[in-house]
C-alpha cells in the first residue's frame, strides 16, 4: 500500500509540475514576440525583462527541476527506462530542455539589449514547445514501439 501511495504522489508532484513548466515554456515565447516589437529605452522593454526574468527564476527553473527528478524517480521506480517508448519521450523531453535553456539564453540577450531577433522569430519558435508536448503525450498515452 505504501509503494502505491509513494507512487501516486510522485506522479501527482510529477504532473503538476511538468504541467507548470509547459505554461512557462508555452508563454515566454510569447512575451518574447512582444518584448522584440518595444524600442529598448521604453518603460515596457524594461517591466518585459521584469517578467520574463520572474518567470524564468520562481516558475519554470523550479518546475523543471522537480520534473526531470520526479519523472526520473517515476522511471527507476517502474522499470520503464528500457523500454522504447520510454527513451523516445527521453529524448523530447531532452528537446525541451534544450529548448528551455535556449529560452534563458534568450532572455539574458533582451536583458542586456543584444536581441537581434524579430518578433517573426518568435512567433515560429513559440511553436516548438507545442510540438514537442504533443508528441510526448502522444508517447506516453498511447506507448507504441513497444
Amino acid at each position: 500500500m505504501d509503494l502505491i501511495l509513494s507512487y501516486n504522489f510522485l506522479k501527482t508532484i510529477h504532473i503538476i509540475s511538468f504541467t507548470t513548466w509547459m505554461a512557462g515554456l508555452f508563454y515566454l515565447p510569447r512575451l518574447f514576440v512582444y518584448h522584440s516589437m518595444e524600442n529598448k529605452n521604453s518603460k515596457t522593454y524594461s517591466t518585459f525583462i521584469v517578467m520574463e526574468k520572474k518567470l524564468l527564476k520562481y516558475i519554470m527553473n523550479p518546475s523543471f527541476i522537480i520534473t526531470f527528478v520526479s519523472g526520473l524517480t517515476l522511471v527507476l521506480q517502474t522499470k520503464q527506462y528500457e523500454e522504447r517508448w520510454f527513451i523516445i519521450k527521453f529524448l523530447l523531453v531532452i528537446f525541451m530542455s534544450v529548448f528551455h535553456m535556449y529560452c534563458a539564453k534568450i532572455r539574458i540577450s533582451f536583458e542586456k539589449m543584444l536581441n537581434k531577433k524579430d518578433e517573426k522569430f518568435f512567433r515560429i519558435i513559440n511553436e516548438i514547445p507545442t510540438i514537442l508536448f504533443l508528441g510526448i503525450v502522444i508517447i506516453v498515452v498511447f506507448k507504441p514501439f513497444n
